[in-house]
């Protein structure tokens, strides 16, 4: 009979934003938080997030990074504000 090795310490604890690799895919993905025991990642790119065991996610080889999302500014005329500030 053989026994499963237990981990040798905690599970990897990434932060939020971190680039990590979801074993279970084999994809490196965007952590974004863990809630009720599960990891909730998304695609590098953006996307639909979904949820893995946080005992499958690991570091990336070279230490951690963290992925910057740049949101545009919204166009002032959007706002009904003009060039100058004054609405």
């Amino acid at each position: 009979m053989t026994r499963k090795k237990s981990p040798a310490g905690p599970p990897y604890r990434p932060q939020v934003g971190e680039l990590v690799k979801d074993v279970t895919t084999d994809k490196n993905v965007v952590y974004m938080d863990t809630r009720g025991g599960l990891a909730y990642v998304r695609p590098v790119g953006g996307g639909v997030e979904w949820t893995v065991d946080p005992l499958r996610i690991q570091p990336l080889p070279g230490g951690p990074m963290l992925v910057v999302h740049i949101v545009p500014a919204r166009s002032r005329g959007r706002l009904g504000v003009d060039d100058e500030g004054a609405a």
